[in-house]
């Protein structure tokens, strides 16, 4: 477990990751991952799957400028030092990150010929749900650190997934082997850059929850429903793949 810099309470990201052990695996170990590292993924569930992403996508970027609309930017000479400069710096580097994950998508959508039908698409149940969440984490009566909980959980929930799927991946396969998900998607979120990245974002909610929230108050206890709402989401999102016509590319 990790500790903050109280030697004696845990820290919130720890806290949460053992809240629902079961929960969380079901999130992070659904058949799609395996599926998807495998070349098993039917070809309609990776195009909806590809296609809800990237609306995903969209709605995080409206999210992470709203969180960045909550911080009181610092205006004295030690700005680059504060709690608050952390925060806006990294969620500047979010922005940064879903721009290319976007054009991620859609270079790879038009390079399988799915353009057209991915940009179509309207959002599924699920992908309301989490614009839902998004907007209610990030609305003003919340505190900060909810929505960077929010944040946390779901790029933790995504490195876990695709490390998952990575796992299960032959590692003697050759490049011309591979089909799009083991070139593209799978190394894209199971890389150690992305690690860092997660990890730089659950260090600033940590700080965050030993500086800024008590352990019983009712800041974690929001964490925590916003913890529980992000691994349900993650865990419906993951398009179902029983019983369709495998995909395969070259």
């Amino acid at each position: 477990m990790y500790f903050s810099d109280s030697a004696t309470m845990p820290s919130l990201t720890a806290h949460l990751l053992h809240l629902d052990e079961s929960a969380l695996k079901a999130a992070t170990q659904h058949p799609f991952l395996e599926a998807a590292a495998t070349r098993s993924l039917p070809l309609e569930q990776l195009k909806t799957w590809l296609a809800q992403d990237r609306l995903y996508a969209l709605a995080y970027t409206n999210f992470i400028g709203a969180l960045l609309a909550k911080v009181p930017i610092p205006t004295t000479l030690d700005r680059e030092t504060t709690l608050e400069w952390r925060a806006v710096d990294l969620l500047i580097d979010c922005l940064v990150n879903i721009r290319s994950e976007s054009k991620l998508f859609e270079e790879t959508a038009a390079a399988e010929g799915w353009l057209d039908e991915v940009c179509d698409a309207q959002p599924n149940r699920h992908t309301r749900a989490y614009q839902d969440l998004f907007a209610g984490a990030a609305a003003s009566q919340k505190p900060l650190i909810v929505g960077l909980t929010v944040l946390w959980a779901t790029e933790e929930c995504y490195l876990r997934a695709w490390r998952h799927a990575k796992s299960k991946m032959d590692s003697g396969l050759k490049v011309k082997e591979k089909d799009v998900m083991q070139r593209t998607f799978i190394p894209n979120w199971s890389s150690p850059e992305f690690e860092a990245f997660v990890r730089r974002i659950g260090a600033l909610v940590n700080k965050f929850g030993s500086e800024r929230a008590g352990e019983d108050g009712w800041e974690w206890q929001e964490c925590e429903m916003a913890w529980r709402q992000t691994m349900w989401l993650e865990k419906e999102f993951w398009p179902d793949v029983k019983a369709e016509k495998k995909v395969t590319f070259e």
